[in-house]
């Protein structure tokens, strides 16, 4: 697997985030599925500041369901096209994806925002490191949006995920479901199957896992040394859906989008 995406340099990478137009990056099978969320014009006009405790600050602007400006500590300001749901179970919970037009390397922002408490979960991923140019890398951040006091905490990285295993449904109809065991608090194991070709897939990742509140918790995963795409989801362990996104790139340009499915809880180690 790593040795099929050596032909990928920087500058092949950039050309095809460059040339991906938004009808391509912003859609995917994974969102024809019966648990895709409808999206939200819940932040139509809408402006959202989130300072982080190190006093840099990210403002965001909602224009319409799908387009919003942000500007960030250094005062330039983006128009990007975006895509929101709602959390799983939880409507004062939104997840916002968009990509950074232009942005070079490669950059998508995720918002978690909780307008029940004020706190944001931001991850900034960005396409390329220096052992691939294709593999996406990414920094969560912590922080606090204007006019709401300050609850003394903020989300953050937890351990609660580690030791379960959910099957993940994606589409009822294709049958297409992926077996995510949260092995460790730094890395998670995923298992694929073809019953009608008796074939499986598995593969551990790094992973990160943040806790939003008691019901929602964000898992996220790169690809490491396979495709190099970044998978962040906000799953609800009490009604067991989740809604989600992928970020990276592929031979046909870069992906960018939202999806959902439903999950049942099963056993680490069963193969079937």
């Amino acid at each position: 697997m790593n040795r099929r995406w050596t032909a990928f340099t920087a500058a092949d990478v950039q050309y095809l985030a460059d040339h991906t137009p938004v009808e391509q990056y912003s859609t995917a099978p994974l969102q024809k599925g019966e648990y895709m969320p409808a999206f939200t014009s819940r932040l139509n006009g809408r402006t959202v500041t989130i300072t982080f405790d190190d006093g840099q600050a990210l403002t965001y602007a909602f224009r319409d369901t799908h387009r919003l400006t942000w500007t960030g500590s250094d005062g330039l300001t983006h128009e990007e096209y975006c895509q929101i749901v709602e959390a799983p179970g939880d409507d004062r919970v939104l997840f916002v994806q968009h990509y950074c037009a232009g942005s070079a390397p490669p950059t998508a922002h995720t918002l978690i925002l909780d307008f029940g408490t004020g706190l944001a979960t931001v991850c900034i991923a960005s396409i390329g490191v220096p052992e691939s140019a294709r593999e996406v890398s990414r920094t969560f951040r912590f922080g606090l949006m204007d006019g709401y006091p300050d609850p003394g905490y903020r989300h953050g990285f937890t351990r609660d995920l580690v030791g379960k295993a959910i099957l993940w449904t994606y589409n009822e109809q294709e049958g297409y479901r992926i077996k995510h065991i949260y092995s460790s608090p730094l890395y998670y194991t995923y298992m694929m199957w073809n019953a009608e070709a008796g074939t499986r897939w598995v593969a551990s990742n790094p992973a990160d896992y943040i806790k939003i509140n008691d019901d929602l918790y964000v898992f996220s995963f790169v690809e490491e040394r396979q495709a190099g795409t970044q998978g962040l989801f906000l799953i609800n362990l009490r009604t067991l859906h989740d809604v989600g996104s992928f970020f990276g790139v592929h031979i046909h340009g870069i992906e960018c989008y939202v999806f959902g499915a439903k999950g049942e809880y099963v056993s680490r180690p069963d193969l079937n």
